[in-house]
């Protein structure tokens, strides 16, 4: 399934860069100062799905997460993937769905983003994505 078919848009691109630790950094091309639902493409192949995680937080601030490997293992082990590809010669892209509708729930805000997270990726199944139940 296309990520497309959501509503996803390519916003930008991972690629190799000696001088950071990680060995990888990113170029952005749009969304950078958005609160998205955001996906890494390898060559044509959805691999990972997150989402910007407090309102507060943009697509730029999330992929610095993975560029400096800051915070959770989870940073570490994506950034360690996305770097493999790199070296293999493999495409990671960047897609993001923004979503503009706000839902309300007797008086209570619903966060669509959050709620979009799990069922995009039972759907697709992205092999980074590591399910705990």
């Amino acid at each position: 399934m296309d990520l497309r078919n959501y509503g996803f848009v390519k916003v930008g691109r991972w690629k190799l860069n000696e001088n950071i630790k990680s060995g990888i950094d990113f170029e952005l091309m749009d969304f950078k100062e958005e609160r998205v639902i955001y996906a890494f493409v390898v060559d044509g192949e959805t691999k990972y799905i997150g989402i910007c995680e407090s309102s507060k937080r943009t697509l730029e601030d999330r992929m610095i997460k993975f560029k400096y490997s800051q915070g959770g293992g989870t940073n570490k082990r994506i950034a360690d993937e996305i770097k493999k590809c790199l070296e293999n010669g493999k495409t990671v892209e960047i897609f993001a769905l923004k979503l503009e509708l706000v839902v309300q729930y007797k008086g209570l805000e619903v966060d669509l983003i959050r709620g979009l997270e799990y069922p995009l990726i039972e759907k697709l199944d992205p092999e980074w994505n590591i399910m705990k139940n």
